[in-house]
This record gives structure tokens, sequence and C-alpha cells, in this order.
């Protein structure tokens, strides 16, 4: 384990990670620290606010509110409580099975795990650079269990082209009712001319895959997902419905097929937005952040690749809390499952439709337990 940061350097890690994010995703934080009165926009002191609630002016100021909630120390249980809660981008499932007459419980226990406490929570100020040396901090909500490393991550600053340390969560997942457990995760920060490590998520999953299977004692199984298509396509539920799917053709190719909606999500050529960023320099280096973005869109695709997958829509009565989920199959080595939340214009942007999800593939049969790892 590393030696503890100063408090101030460990504060600006929050500050860092949560700037990163989407203008969405900061909007969503900033009304959940409103909902749980860490900040008021009213001068009149309410009976629900508590000691350290905030005051701002504006609603609109919502990097300013983010700036200074995460410098502060008394909203680090705030931020702590949000990694394990949050929508991730990515998830791996598997099916699992404990040693008779164990309980997650009574294993996180014996192994000396601690569970975060919001109302008592007080951190070390460190980071680790590796899951090896990390200590993981445990969460129960309801029946799920919720067990977090973080690690500090760092990438290039492009206009000052200072070093910029981040948190990066990664969070296991055990939902004990339909015995499946998930390794959730979000996309690494790139910077401009890094070279992308196409291994880089495969070794966060497999990482994840020994300490559970080494501290925990957990027996993990693929999820087998030979009739997931069929049986999508089949259910009765309209709630949940086949949006699109990659066809492989005999001659190699492939055509990705979409069902009938408004927007389209087919997406461009790697290399040819590569090319064109780079024919028309100038104009891109105008509009900086703009090159930024779709930098990272294409470092994401390269290091992710490209395997047959579907996109599966869950649609709700207000059409903004609607999401997509995409299934890539045979992934990381031909061995697991990928799951990939689409945020699209949902507002939806904690763990619920995670949750959701995972349990309807699991209820409805689409996925079933395969080999075990």
């Amino acid at each position: 384990m590393r030696s503890p940061m100063d408090e101030q350097t460990f504060l600006e890690f929050y500050k860092n990670t949560m700037l990163c994010g989407s203008n969405n995703f900061q909007l969503f934080v900033c009304k959940k620290l409103e909902a749980e009165h860490r900040i008021t926009f009213e001068e009149q002191v309410k009976i629900d606010d508590k000691i350290d609630t905030m005051f701002f002016e504006s609603k609109r100021d919502y990097k300013g509110i983010i700036s200074k909630t995460t410098t502060a120390n008394s909203f680090i249980d705030f931020y702590e409580e949000l990694e394990f809660k949050k929508l991730y981008k990515y998830s791996v499932p598997f099916f699992f099975e404990l040693e008779n007459g164990k309980t997650i419980d009574d294993i996180l226990s014996e192994k000396g795990i601690t569970f975060f406490d919001k109302e008592n929570f007080e951190t070390d100020f460190v980071i680790d650079k590796s899951l090896k040396e990390a200590k993981p901090m445990a969460l129960k909500d309801g029946d799920n269990f919720f067990i977090k490393f973080v690690l500090q991550k760092a990438y290039v600053q492009p206009e000052t082209y200072e070093q910029i340390g981040y948190r990066y969560p990664i969070v296991i997942v055990i939902n004990p009712t339909i015995g499946i457990l998930e390794i959730r995760y979000d996309s690494l920060r790139y910077s401009f001319g890094e070279q992308i490590d196409r291994e880089a998520y495969s070794k966060i999953v497999t990482a994840c895959i020994d300490w559970i299977k080494t501290t925990i004692n957990v027996e993990l199984f693929c999820c087998e997902h030979t009739d997931t298509i069929k049986i999508i396509n089949d259910n009765q539920n309209t709630d949940v419905r086949m949006y699109k799917q990659m066809m492989e053709l005999k001659d190699g190719g492939s055509a990705e097929l979409t069902a009938s909606e408004s927007a389209d999500y087919v997406l461009p050529f790697i290399g040819e937005l590569r090319e064109l960023i780079d024919e028309n320099e100038e104009l891109f280096n105008e509009a900086d952040e703009v090159k930024q973005i779709l930098l990272q869109y294409l470092n994401e695709k390269e290091a992710t690749a490209s395997y047959p997958y579907i996109y599966v829509k869950w649609v709700k009565p207000v059409e903004t809390q609607s999401y997509i989920v995409k299934l890539t199959f045979d992934f990381f080595n031909g061995k697991y499952t990928l799951l990939q939340h689409i945020t699209g214009s949902c507002k939806d942007l904690g763990m619920g439709r995670m949750n959701d999800a995972i349990e309807y593939l699991s209820n409805s049969g689409s996925f079933v337990k395969g080999e075990t790892i």
C-alpha cells in the first residue's frame, strides 16, 4: 500500500474525476446533492438542511458546485457512496456459487473487508495504482453486495501538458438472489498521442476474477448466451425489445441490422475519422474540446475492438428514462459477455438501470449458467 497523500491532493482527485464526467452526469450529481440536502439554493435555512449544507446562488453553476463540494472534506462520504451506486459504462457478468453453508456476509467478515459507513466514514488518504495493492471496501444495499476498489490514473491535459490525476473505481456487484456477480468499470481516459493498451480492460477483468477466486472463494461460471436473441425476440414483455444486432456474413464481412427507430446509432469507420481529423488539423485545433472528445471516442473504440453484438432497449413510458444496453458476446479472447450501458438521452445515471438489466437477462433465461471459469 502507498503512503497517504496530503488532504488537499487527495481531494483534488475527487474534483478531477468529477470534472472528467459529462455535463449530464455533473447535473445528475448536483440534483442528488440537493435531494440529500447537502447543497441548497435558498438563503434561508430549512429544517432538513445539515450543519455542512452549502449554499449556491445558481443551479446552472454545476461545475462550480462540483469543484467546491469535491474539495470539502465533509463531502467525502457523499462521493465515496456515489462510486458504489453510479452508472458504469461497462459490466462483465458471471454466475457464481458459494461454498455450502456460506453467505456473502460471512465471507466478507472473515476476510476483514471494511463495510462503508456513511455516517462515520473516515478515509486513509491512500489511492493505490494496482488492484493487487488496493484495499477493497464493501457496501450492502438491499440484498446486493458491492465491493469497490479505487485506483489512481492520470492523463495529460492537452492545453497545459499537465498530468491530471483522477480516481478510477472498479465495483464488483454480487446479487445472491439471481446468483450473478458483475464487474463494473468505466472508460479509461487517454492522452493525445498515447499508445493504446488493447489489453487494458481485459487486465481489469482478469485481476478482478483472480481476486474473487482467491479472496472470497466463489466458483464462477460464464454466461451462456446461445438463446439470448431468440428469448428477447419471443418475449411478450414489450418493454424490452431488440434494438439492433450484428450479422456476420459468409464472405467474412458483417452487417449491422437496426430496428426501426428515429435515431441512427451506426458508427463511422475509425480510420476514416482519424484521417478526417488529420486532414483538417487547423480547423479541429480551433475547437480543441471537440477534437479531444472525438479522439477519446476513437481510442475507446480501438481499445474495445468489434465483436458480434446486439443492442437491447428498455422502453419506459417517459422516453428520457428509456435506455439501451449493448451486449457483446464472446469478448476478451472469446470467454466472456460484455454489457455496455449506453447513456444516450437517458437521464437515469444511477445504478438502478444496471441492476434492472442484469435481473431481466437472468430471470428471462437470456443468460444461463455456462462453463466453469
